[in-house]
């Protein structure tokens, strides 16, 4: 029997996602995982503390305010891309809440950038506040989906 990583629920090794939060179970360093950090009232840069050296093409969100504050999911472009966000199980980041569509958003990666796309969802996607249909992103932005906020941490952009 394992246990969830974020809420330490019990879980069968077959399990993708966790029955009571809705978690990724999947290993902290497999390419796209989940990495809980202690709860507390955390800055953003605390949140991000550490993820100085992100390898080319992979980039972390960082659940910055709502649901699974101070969650990280590692995306790396070479196993995954897109990367779909979205509150179907298939999503590649699963998230569990009725203010997320089932498809509600894209992460893709190409020619060193980052790019995020709204799936048609109803809430609609949105980047530093502003609401996107498709948008190129940059290290620190703020990516919201539903009520989730994500910091958004990548090498793309750094000299």
């Amino acid at each position: 029997m394992d246990r969830c990583l974020v809420c330490g629920s019990a879980a069968e090794p077959t399990d993708r996602f966790c029955a009571s939060c809705g978690a990724s179970l999947s290993l902290a360093n497999e390419p796209t995982g989940v990495i809980p950090l202690p709860e507390s009232e955390a800055s953003s840069d605390e949140l991000t503390s550490g993820l100085e050296d992100i390898a080319s093409g992979t980039a972390v969100l960082v659940v910055h305010k709502g649901p699974m504050e101070g969650v990280r999911f590692t995306v790396d472009s070479h196993v995954n891309n897109p990367v779909t966000i979205g509150r179907s199980t298939d999503s590649t980041i699963f998230l569990d809440d009725v203010t997320v569509s089932r498809q509600h958003a894209k992460l893709s990666f190409s020619d060193g950038q980052w790019t995020l796309e709204d799936a048609g969802s109803l809430n609609g996607t949105y980047v530093n506040r502003d609401r996107v249909a498709l948008h190129v992103l940059s290290d620190r932005d703020e990516l919201q989906v539903g009520k989730y906020r994500f910091v958004f941490v990548t090498s793309a952009g750094k000299s």
